[in-house]
């Protein structure tokens, strides 16, 4: 089956708005800062097809990378204005991407038993100690094992989308040496010893497969932009 697109734990957790605690009914000032701010949860940012993407929901998207970022060691304050910008492009960028395959495959008919899903979750929780260090996982990330099931959905939606529609991909002779060539060029150049291809063989092969598929799932979402093109909306 083709490996799931996103390599991230999480893509896609709802984060509630958090309130100071108060003894006492907002003043009016409050309430109009808070109605402003429901007001800009619920803008849009960007429709697909009629589908619309809020602004709440892009901003988890974008806290969600500046998390995974965070956890990482990578700063985001760090970056300048235009590499925040280029960011926050990027995260809408994928949200429309997603939205598309997401749009494409269902109305192609692809479907997910929920029994698939839980059954990724399983997949997903044996990677844990145990249970309570699933759950640490889930908090440290702010998102709920609804919201993760949810997102599993719609990456086992893709993934049977996109193996549909690439099939089986093999690598060539000639692809295995010339990646093999690479890694011994670039291992060699830090004065290292490269491993015999023999060695390390099954492991090239997957390397070119995996390129290869990820080249075949960059013109498929091309082209799908491309066919949307006149009913995607950029609002942001």
């Amino acid at each position: 089956m083709f490996k799931k697109i996103s390599k991230g734990f999480i893509l896609l957790f709802v984060v509630g708005l958090v309130l100071a605690a108060c003894s006492t009914a907002p003043s009016e000032e409050g309430k109009k800062e808070e109605d402003k701010s429901e007001e800009n949860k619920s803008e849009v940012v960007a429709k697909i097809n009629g589908e619309e993407i809020t602004r709440e929901y892009y901003e988890t998207q974008l806290e969600a990378i500046k998390t995974s970022y965070k956890n990482q060691g990578m700063n985001i304050d760090d970056l300048d204005g235009d590499m925040k910008k280029q960011m926050e492009e990027s995260v809408l960028d994928q949200i429309i991407n997603t939205e598309v395959l997401i749009q494409t495959a269902e109305g192609e008919g692809v479907s997910v038993e929920q029994s698939e899903v839980e059954a990724e979750l399983e997949g997903l929780k044996s990677q844990f100690q145990d249970e309570a260090q699933y759950k640490e996982a889930l908090e440290a990330n702010n998102v709920s094992e609804d919201t993760l099931k949810e997102q599993l959905k719609d990456e086992l939606i893709i993934t049977k989308y996109l193996d549909t529609q690439i099939g089986e991909i093999k690598a060539s002779a000639e692809e295995v040496e010339a990646a093999y060539e690479e890694y011994k060029a670039q291992v060699e150049s830090q004065e290292q010893k490269a491993e015999e291809l023999e060695a390390i063989q099954p492991q090239i092969e997957q390397q070119v497969i995996a390129q290869k598929k990820n080249e075949e799932v960059s013109k498929i979402i091309e082209n799908l932009r491309k066919e949307n093109e006149k009913n995607i909306e950029v609002l942001l």
